[in-house]
């Protein structure tokens, strides 16, 4: 029996240890295999090894590489980062998009209806909290052009700063002046007093062509000499609205809050825009930027520097591009190219010079004419007394008419575009709505014009509120916003005589002109 126990125990062992042998031939079998590459993991690899044998055809690639990080080096002492200090105080309320309380619904949404989706001018601008003299910060970007101090930015970076602060690449810090500006194409020039600084060059931007590559430099939400590539995506984007003479380039080089005035550039380093806005439902980047052409940048900031302002041609006449869809109203042909004129201003350049309603420019000085745009464009860049030779067509036959070109002002253009936009002012009327006239106890025969907009830079921003109408200027009777905008233009003395009628009180105002 013992003998029989002892050869059982004796076939167990042989068992165990022949069973843990195999298991550990199969942990061995597994763990070689695992170490052996699949046939996909294979075939990728030889696909690596073939691709990193072809790489090295691929010089073009490492010179754009080398083209970017050039561009970069060459312009980074000439990108600045400025922050506009402006100190703001509780009494003024009345601003831009400022809806008071108390009107009427509809009036409301009137008044307080923006434009989505277009940033110019970016929102989220840093401030420090603090009523009475709170002080907030805006962040943007500028160009160095010239070795003694001149720097190209935005008009809306500084224009409702009370302090601009410019900080170059070295860290050094800087209190700027304004040289002038130019709100209509949004340019500022800035001074600081420094010398022997690095100017960057600036391109012609005529020759930019969709697909070119570009190279943006700013301080996006204050990370300065923040560097973004892309390519020109379109050019002659126009009827954004923003102002009056858009004709930006479109870029999907990546432009954020902060970007405000830098460069965009070619890739031989040259200024080629300004970057100035982006389409965003966000207020961020979704790759659609714009930029001033650095043609129209240059003029501009030349003319600045020269005589501290911008002077703009006018002829006095409302017009408006022809295309499919309004030639049949304007009963003209479909395939007609060229500005139909719809108005022309009494006594006026063109009403002097023989335009008339109804007739379609299609050159002027010899230069093509296809849209509205490009008249508006063409009229304001020639010089003011300059007689300009006009090709139109009247009732199909072609003429040519010889226009003297007058100085444009905001009221001459107020009054014929029928919208009461006075600069001088810092204000915008609109005619009063029928239930704010019944509210306020107006007739039709009191006429008057209702203060739709009100900047902050304003001389009347503390003694006017948006929702007030104004029933008199200088003693004379206002009824439309064209009558506002041709009284103020005929304002000649030191004081601005209004009679105001809003909720609470009819009262007059005298307001010092300066």
């Amino acid at each position: 029996m013992l003998r029989l126990l002892r050869d059982w125990r004796s076939f167990f062992r042989v068992v165990l240890v022949a069973g843990a042998g195999a298991a550990g031939g199969i942990l061995w079998w597994e763990s070689q295999a695992a170490r052996q590459p699949s046939v996909a993991y294979a075939q990728q690899a030889a696909t690596a090894d073939s691709a990193r044998a072809n790489l090295s055809a691929f010089a073009a690639a490492d010179q754009l590489s080398a083209a970017f990080r050039e561009v970069a080096r060459a312009t980074k002492p000439s990108v600045v980062s400025i922050k506009a200090i402006a100190e703001v105080k509780q009494r003024q309320q009345a601003r831009r998009g400022r809806v008071p309380q108390g009107l009427p619904p509809e009036v409301e949404e009137f008044l307080g209806r923006g434009f989505p989706g277009f940033e110019f001018g970016f929102p989220g601008v840093p401030q420090e909290e603090g009523g009475e003299g709170q002080r907030q910060f805006g962040q943007g970007s500028g160009v160095i052009v010239s070795r003694d101090g001149h720097i190209l930015t935005n008009n809306h970076v500084v224009e409702k700063a009370d302090k601009l602060e410019v900080v170059l690449s070295d860290d050094r810090s800087f209190e700027a002046t304004v040289v002038g500006t130019d709100p209509k194409t949004d340019i500022a020039v800035l001074k600081i007093d420094a010398k022997d600084l690095v100017a960057a060059p600036i391109g012609d931007s005529a020759l930019m062509q969709v697909g070119d590559w570009v190279i943006a430099i700013g301080s996006p939400f204050g990370l300065t000499q923040t560097v973004t590539s892309g390519i020109v995506s379109a050019t002659h984007r126009q009827n954004f609205d923003q102002n009056q003479y858009s004709d930006f380039i479109q870029t999907d080089a990546a432009i954020n809050p902060g970007n405000s005035g830098g460069p965009l550039l070619n890739l031989r380093g040259e200024v080629i825009g300004i970057n100035t806005a982006i389409k965003s439902q966000s207020g961020g980047f979704i790759g659609l930027g714009f930029a001033i052409p650095s043609n129209t940048a240059d003029s501009i900031m030349k003319t600045i520097i020269k005589h501290g302002k911008v002077t703009r041609g006018f002829i006095g006449t409302s017009i408006v591009s022809i295309n499919a869809k309004n030639a049949e109203e304007l009963g003209v042909p479909v395939n007609t190219q060229g500005a139909y004129v719809q108005l022309v201003a009494k006594g006026g350049p063109a009403d002097k010079g023989g335009l008339q309603p109804g007739d379609i420019v299609t050159s002027i000085n010899g230069e093509k004419v296809t849209t509205s745009e490009q008249l508006r464009q063409i009229v304001a860049s020639l010089p003011i007394k300059q007689v300009a030779k006009f090709e139109i067509i009247r009732k199909g036959k072609p003429q040519v008419l010889s226009i003297t070109i007058d100085e444009q002002s905001d009221e001459k253009l107020a009054a014929l575009s029928g919208n009461g936009t006075v600069n001088q002012l810092g204000l915008t009327v609109d005619a009063v709505p029928s239930e704010v006239a019944k509210e306020l106890g107006l007739s039709k025969q009191d006429g008057g014009v209702m203060v739709a907009e009100l900047e902050r830079s304003s001389p009347l921003v503390n003694e006017l509120r948006i929702g007030d109408v104004i029933i008199e200027v200088d003693g004379q009777r206002i009824r439309t916003p064209d009558e506002f905008a041709i009284a103020i233009s005929n304002n000649q003395g030191k004081y601005l005589r209004l009679v105001v009628v809003n909720k609470q009180r009819a009262y007059r105002l005298n307001i010092q002109i300066r």
